[in-house]
């Protein structure tokens, strides 16, 4: 501190070194006050520039995950649009049936009944329109009950492939 300040602390004796916090605490309160109001108006006063042309969206911007070494870029940009038919199957698919269905070929002729025992993840995916199944008596007694992915099915892979690509190429 210079002396001159030094001099005039010296003169200034305890109460009025009170009086002189108060004021200095008054003369905060507004600055402190207006300090707060902006911290909680950032969210919406960003969201709102976010929205003028030209500036930089960071809402959009490219998020990315790591899955253990492997990174995963979530870029709304780049992802590619399902369909409401698509997204309502791919709710309905748990993680054992969407395992089941991202086996099948989308060409192949799978033989044998859906009743059987084993075909518990055919069933499941006939029911909901991925699979259709066939009584086909040409295709001879092994294979005259099979079944086949339906092009609702193919559509629902196309997309899941789809999607894994854009995460993994971002």
């Amino acid at each position: 501190m210079s002396p001159h300040v030094q001099a005039q602390l010296a003169t200034i004796h305890p109460p009025d070194r009170v009086v002189a916090f108060i004021d200095l605490v008054k003369s905060l309160r507004w600055p402190v006050v207006a300090i707060f109001v902006l911290m909680l108006a950032h969210g919406p006063v960003r969201s709102v520039w976010e929205l003028v042309p030209g500036m930089p969206a960071q809402a959009n911007a490219p998020r990315v995950v790591m899955a253990g070494a492997l990174p995963l870029k979530a870029d709304p940009a780049s992802l590619p649009a399902a369909t409401d038919e698509v997204v309502q199957t791919l709710r309905e698919l748990d993680g054992e049936l969407l395992r089941v269905f991202l086996d099948m070929d989308q060409t192949a002729i799978y033989c044998g009944a859906l009743d059987a025992e084993y075909r518990v993840g055919m069933r499941r995916l006939a029911h909901l329109g991925i699979v259709e199944a066939r009584n086909e008596p040409e295709r001879g007694a092994a294979c005259a009950q099979n079944a086949v992915m339906t092009d609702h099915g193919k559509r629902v892979q196309t997309y899941i492939i789809s999607l894994t690509v854009s995460l993994l190429k971002g």
